[in-house]
């Protein structure tokens, strides 16, 4: 055995890759438990001998994991088989049937439901059987040849450097990508897929089997060149082997050079990334954290919207502008969302300057890209954001879709005596003071102030904080009493449409008359006169600066 070159190979991966370096949490005299997928194909034949005759060296605790997706007449027959293997060996076997129509119709392909089935069985094996304190550990049967067709197969179907970098020797993923309907508690945790074989080329493989008389199962599908990866293992590459015979050693080489890069490029883009945000909720750290959460957190955790400073943006090399937008994208659509070069690409084609505003673009899936144009005050800013929320935050008090659904109506006048400041949404504070008529300040009437008002105590029945409803109609002071469509009143205002749901808005519970639109107008009903006494003010803050906001869109 010690002359053995697909035994010196494995060695030597796992000298260099630390495949099986265990968990640090086990205990020093406890055996790594490896669930070994095998199928009964040469490849994962070879590598469950291999590791078999390794386990007191690398002091490994096998269980072998089958399982029978029923797509073909033989396949109850290579289960059979593998059943067999583990008995001969003494190794607890799993294994698992499909029922006939479970991969049919599949709208991700066949192929890749297959495998979806397939890492799911293995990854809940792999939970069921690892000690605590483990990390779970899934042996895969890849080799030098699979790795060469997977990068193939990425080149031609057209991919970023994490598809060219195909598969590494050592994957970390979390139990929950692996097996969607993980419970919580376990899918957020790690588990690890090694592939000790990733140098082994097929000659040598099938040169073991040979040598030590061992039997595997031929799979009748890898002769149907109706998939891709068949047609490049028996046209392509051998095409392609005859004018390169390393072309096996180039391409494995080439994948770990490209997977170096393809990480050291991610954390570039991502502290690229970080210098150009507009608002900088996002850190390197927090990036970081997103991405090692399963796909279901990411979904649950994913910003409604990034904004981008298009200058700074426009200063970077268009590689670096085409790496951030790339994570921004990942952060936006990653979980439910094919992404590929023309996504980012054609948002850098519409961006050159000079920016006006414009959008929402859509661009991919639940995602749409808006421009909005540099002013006095802030500079040009380019947004990725989900199509159902505004493309910016407002800067200036705005209640969002959750605040209407959880809330809608806030009762101002059970708040407690006044004065009194009330916390409303994303850090916007209301505040409500009270004193005598005589004592109004000068400028009470100043337009500088628009998100301040004064009303007449003693015209007020019970204040609430609501936003517009369908037909409601507003008496803006300056009218007479007369009244007009609010939303006619948001039209003469120049009130952006995506902005009119949300727009806070003070009502008389006990009349339902509109006392003030905020930011914009106060309403009739609760006017000062010469003869008010009690006057309560109204006005708006920004609890993190702890400034009025003095500007209504």
């Amino acid at each position: 055995m010690n002359s053995d070159v697909l035994l010196q190979q494995c060695r030597a991966a796992q000298a260099r890759h630390q495949l099986f370096a265990g968990s640090a949490g086990r205990p020093a005299e406890q055996p790594l438990t490896v669930v070994v997928a095998v199928s009964g194909g040469a490849d994962s034949v070879a590598l469950l001998h291999l590791l078999y005759h390794l386990t007191a060296e690398w002091r490994l605790t096998l269980h072998v994991a089958h399982l029978d997706h029923n797509l073909r007449q033989e396949s109850a027959v290579d289960a059979q088989f593998v059943a067999q293997l583990a008995q001969t060996w003494g190794l607890p076997f799993h294994h698992q049937q499909l029922s006939p129509a479970a991969l049919t119709g599949a709208a991700e392909g066949l192929e890749a439901a297959a495998r979806r089935a397939r890492y799911g069985f293995l990854t809940q094996v792999a939970v069921s059987v690892t000690p605590t304190g483990q990390v779970p550990v899934i042996a895969l049967a890849h080799q030098a040849n699979d790795q060469a067709e997977t990068v193939l197969m990425h080149l031609v179907r057209g991919s970023g450097l994490r598809g060219l970098g195909g598969m590494r020797w050592v994957s970390q993923r979390l139990i929950g990508d692996l097996w969607p309907t993980a419970p919580p508690d376990q899918g957020a945790q790690p588990i690890q897929l090694v592939r000790p074989l990733l140098g082994a080329q097929r000659a040598d493989i099938l040169h073991y089997l040979q040598t030590h008389e061992l039997a595997w199962r031929e799979d009748s599908s890898n002769a149907d060149q109706r998939f891709v990866r068949n047609q490049l293992r028996h046209s392509i590459l051998p095409s392609l082997l005859a004018l390169n015979p390393n072309l096996l050693d180039t391409l494995a080489r080439t994948a770990q050079i490209v997977q170096q890069e393809a990480d050291r490029l991610s954390a570039l883009d991502q502290a690229t990334l970080v210098t150009v945000l507009v608002e900088p909720r996002w850190s390197s750290t927090a990036i970081q954290a997103w991405h090692a959460q399963s796909r279901t957190q990411q979904e649950a955790t994913a910003p409604a919207r990034v904004v981008l400073d298009l200058a700074g943006l426009a200063a970077q090399s268009v590689a670096a502008q085409r790496g951030v937008l790339r994570a921004v994208l990942t952060l936006l659509a990653a979980p439910t969302t094919n992404l590929d070069f023309a996504h980012s690409e054609s948002i850098l084609t519409a961006l050159p300057a000079p920016w006006r505003s414009s959008g929402p673009h859509p661009l991919v899936g639940a995602v749409a890209w808006s421009v909005v144009g540099a002013s006095a005050t802030t500079p040009a800013r380019l947004s990725l954001h989900r199509k159902d929320v505004l493309p910016f935050a407002p800067t200036h008090p705005w209640l969002d879709e959750q605040w209407r659904t959880a809330v809608g109506c806030l009762p101002l006048a059970d708040t407690g005596p006044i004065p009194v400041s009330i916390p409303v949404y994303d850090d916007w504070v209301l505040n409500i003071t009270c004193g005598p008529g005589s004592a109004l300040p000068d400028d009470w009437r100043s337009p500088n102030h628009p998100w301040q008002t004064y009303v007449d105590a003693a015209r007020v029945g019970k204040l609430v904080l609501t936003t517009p409803r369908p037909g409601q109609r507003f008496a803006p002071l300056g009218l007479a009493g007369r009244h007009k469509a609010l939303g006619d009143f948001f039209t003469d205002r120049k009130i952006p449409g995506a902005l009119r749901s949300g727009w806070p808005l003070i009502v008389d519970a006990m009349t339902d008359a509109v006392l003030w639109v905020c930011g914009e107008q106060p309403g009739h009903h609760a006017r000062l006169t010469p003869n008010t006494q009690v006057v309560l003010r109204l006005t708006w803050h920004h609890a993190r600066n702890g400034q009025e906001t003095t500007h209504a869109n």
